[in-house]
């Protein structure tokens, strides 16, 4: 599945919470190894400062549950992860390390991964100062424009005015119209 995952984790401490971005998936087979790419951002923005510890994706189908671990990548806050899994439906987690484990989403196998889609609020506003990605980054969402959109469509005009004879029927017909009806209505109203 083409699709980016974004979903929260927040922290049992106060004001502290990850958000989990997943590279795009694609269709997933049984008992085929798959690897996916995933983001762990604190406050889904930036890299944590610290140790994550481990960190990976989770898949649970009724009692079953099974952890992947992934590993680091040379981007800041980038993982991988191999898994394979038999064919069924799964709850899917991303286990993010200090952070609690928090539901992804729903996955089918074979199938596509349906993703959960995260609550706007817990994503922070953009990083303060460069960069910490070069070419390789996370799908970070764009921030809210606060300006009035452009119009979707405008009308330019062709340069050449209507004939004034096309305005000059438009009134006489509405006039017309209009001496119709109000001869039809006066008989009406003198019975």
């Amino acid at each position: 599945m083409c699709a980016f995952l974004l979903i929260s984790a927040p922290n049992a401490h106060a004001g502290a919470w990850a958000v989990t971005y997943v590279d795009p998936v694609p269709s997933i087979q049984p008992s085929t190894t798959h690897t996916v790419g995933y983001w762990v951002l604190q406050h889904g923005v930036r890299p944590f400062a610290g140790n994550l510890d481990k960190t990976g994706l989770k898949f649970r189908n009724g009692a079953d549950e099974k952890v992947f671990v992934g590993v680091r990548l040379p981007e800041p806050a980038h993982y991988a992860v191999a898994f394979t899994l038999p064919a069924g439906t799964y709850e899917v987690f991303g286990v993010q390390g200090i952070f609690p484990d928090h539901p992804l989403g729903r996955l089918t196998v074979p199938g596509t991964l349906l993703v959960k889609p995260v609550d706007p609020q817990l994503v922070l506003g953009p990083v303060e100062g460069p960069s910490p990605w070069q070419e390789i980054a996370p799908p970070l969402p764009k921030p809210a424009v606060s300006a009035a959109p452009e119009p979707a469509a405008a009308v330019e005009p062709s340069g050449k005015p209507l004939p004034v004879w096309i305005a000059g029927l438009v009134v006489a017909g509405a006039a017309g119209v209009f001496l119709l009806l109000r001869k039809r209505l006066r008989p009406a109203a003198r019975r």
